[in-house]
């Protein structure tokens, strides 16, 4: 007899991302169809598409998943809302360090300088990003020697990103080194204007953020602005937050990589919809360009934690013990079913053996944990460091995915990660796309359908 499991995924449409890469998905049991009245994810079989120069595989499952995407609101501040627990066990964390530079020199806003050092200095003593530190220091002088040993520079607001772009004690060519070697760039207001591709009729900038193009703004004063959900699966953060503005710019995307992470909410700047903060990519490096102000009053010290860890490109994972056992998995894939359940979006991150798993590395965790329980292994899992989909999302019809399907779209995902080091953006199946997030859900939903019966789930309608 044919067991028919229809579970509600809540996963809304802000937890879709839009890529220009392929994501896989999978399906188990019966895990029911993702409605949403955003995109909506699905897991096929073994189809491969790439995306940002890599290949990225889809797998499908079987059963039948039926889910729904709704919209998410969370305020910016991590709480015990944002975790999920696994099963815990004795083992230690081990703090990595962040290294940053802060331009002071010519051209730069004083109010500015003090507020990143006041946000980094909060930072460490609460802990804010759990296993990261940062480590600081200010220079008025930007070159290559400067800029050694230093894994971000962060250019804060100031008189002008033109003015940044012409100072004979700022070497662009240096930063570009910089950021191409994989060195992480962080600019705010003028450090965006000077970052950014091409100023609108005006200037070209140094381009560390080569698919952002920006308009100039003439604000000053508080406004509102909006994460997307790419923020809150690469930034941890979401929901609108009023900020402190001063004619920073209004970004747009102009193709590649690049990821809209927060918008303006109003039309104070004169153009709503238009992004407040983007995240590129440059070489082997990364930037985020922001044009409202975090560091000044009111002050978003987590927010700047949580865009220099990124720039830098740093897993906020590590651990002593590097591996989980399947139980523990199936355990920390119900609970992060239960949670998206209850509250829409996927957690931060989910704790297993005491170790923060983000959702890339759970990912990772949850695809091999299937395709072990297929096989009967008992073998470990080991926890690796995973980095984020670069523009997750994904559309899919109503249809079933088969049990050799799913995990087909298992073995897609972890090669994919295997190689690329980064979860894909969407796995293609037959029945369209499914996106990181829904991969998630969907790979919870199956293992905890083992967990409650001891087998895999025979098929999954998504």
């Amino acid at each position: 007899m044919l067991l028919i499991l229809t579970l509600t995924l809540p996963l809304n449409a802000n937890l879709a991302f839009a890529a220009t890469g392929n994501q896989t998905n999978t399906t188990n049991s019966t895990l029911n169809t993702l409605k949403s009245t955003g995109q909506q994810t699905n897991t096929t079989a073994s189809n491969i598409t790439t995306s940002n120069s890599a290949t990225e595989k889809n797998t499908t499952t079987a059963s039948t998943v039926t889910t729904t995407t709704p919209k998410v609101n969370s305020t910016i501040s991590s709480s015990t809302k944002d975790i999920a627990a696994g099963s815990p066990t004795t083992t230690s964390t081990v703090t990595k360090t962040i290294k940053v530079l802060i331009y002071s020199g010519v051209y730069t806003a004083e109010d500015c300088v003090t507020g990143l050092e006041t946000a980094l200095k909060y930072d460490n003593a609460n802990n804010v990003i759990p296993g990261v530190s940062f480590t600081y220091a200010t220079s008025t002088v930007i070159n290559s020697a400067t800029l050694a040993g230093y894994n971000v520079l962060i250019m804060p607001g100031g008189d002008g990103g033109s003015l940044y772009l012409g100072s004979s004690s700022i070497s662009g060519t240096a930063i570009k080194n910089f950021v191409a070697n994989g060195g992480g760039y962080l600019g705010i207001c003028a450090g965006a204007y000077a970052g950014a591709n091409y100023v609108s009729g005006d200037y070209y900038g140094w381009g560390v953020a080569p698919d952002v193009d920006a308009k100039p703004v003439g604000y000053v004063g508080n406004l509102s602005m909006k994460f997307t959900s790419a923020a809150q699966q690469i930034l941890g953060s979401s929901g609108s937050i009023t900020i402190s503005h001063y004619n920073g710019p209004a970004m747009y995307v102009t193709g590649g990589n690049a990821i809209i992470l927060a918008t303006y909410a109003d039309d104070h700047t004169g153009y709503e919809g238009y992004a407040d903060i983007v995240g590129d990519y440059y070489g082997k490096g990364r930037s985020v360009l922001m044009g409202s102000h975090p560091e000044l009053t009111p002050q978003y010290p987590k927010l700047i934690a949580e865009m220099v860890t990124w720039a830098a490109n740093i897993s906020t994972t590590t651990t002593s013990a590097g591996t989980v056992t399947l139980s523990q998995v199936d355990n920390a894939a119900n609970t992060v079913n239960n949670f998206i359940n209850t509250n829409n979006r996927l957690p931060n991150y989910v704790t297993i053996n005491n170790q923060q798993i983000t959702m890339p590395e759970f990912l990772n965790i949850l695809t091999t944990g299937v395709l072990d329980a297929n096989s009967g292994s008992s073998t470990s899992i080991p926890v690796k460091n995973v980095n984020s989909a670069a523009k997750p999302s994904g559309t899919f019809k109503a249809g079933t995915l088969t049990k050799t399907e799913y995990l087909t779209v298992a073995k897609s995902v972890n090669s994919f990660i295997a190689t690329n080091g980064r979860a894909p953006n969407y796995a293609t199946t037959p029945l369209g796309q499914v996106s990181f997030s829904s991969l998630i859900h969907m790979f919870s939903m199956v293992l905890t359908y083992y967990l409650n019966h001891g087998t895999l789930p025979s098929s999954i309608t998504p």
